[in-house]
């Protein structure tokens, strides 16, 4: 996510006028997961300021930001290229899914379609998500049983598809 920082800060300071501490708070709160850092965002913040596409005003010892008129106009041109990188990737996958397994295909295609809404896919699951991924790189990594591994990932498949 570090790598479109840019993107969500906009986004974000696009819905309210938010400090640089409450935008890491926000964003956090936002994707369920991902914190960046100040060392990030006050840097980026600078940025967005020197292109005039946010604005601070002080409220007491606070800077507070915000996107300016060019800022919500920079973020438009970002919101239109990304619905049409995201309707060809529906188009794709969609194709594709014709001759893969329909499973895959409406997973993704759930992704797809929670990002053209602008929303973070599987928001409620994200943490989980992610300790089972970094889990699961870091045991297949290092070496442990991946006969066990498997194992574990069959039965915790089949209790998932238990709550149906």
């Amino acid at each position: 996510m570090a790598g479109y920082l840019r993107l969500i800060v906009m986004k974000t300071l696009s819905n309210k006028k938010l400090s640089g501490y409450g935008l890491i708070k926000q964003i956090e709160k936002d994707t369920g997961t991902w914190k960046p850092s100040f060392g990030s965002i006050y840097p980026l913040l600078e940025k967005l300021l020197k292109e005039r596409l946010v604005q601070v005003e002080a409220q007491g010892r606070k800077k507070i930001y915000f996107l300016t008129h060019e800022g919500k106009k920079h973020l438009k041109i970002i919101d239109k290229s990304k619905d049409t990188l995201v309707d060809k990737l529906i188009a794709t996958w969609s194709a594709f899914g014709k001759i893969t397994d329909r499973r895959e295909m409406g997973f993704m295609l759930e992704i797809f379609n929670s990002l053209k809404k602008g929303q973070l896919p599987f928001k409620e699951l994200n943490p989980e998500l992610n300790e089972l991924r970094a889990t699961i790189f870091e045991l297949y990594t290092s070496g442990n049983d991946r006969k066990k591994m498997k194992a574990i990932l069959r039965l915790a498949v089949k209790k998932l598809k238990s709550i149906r």
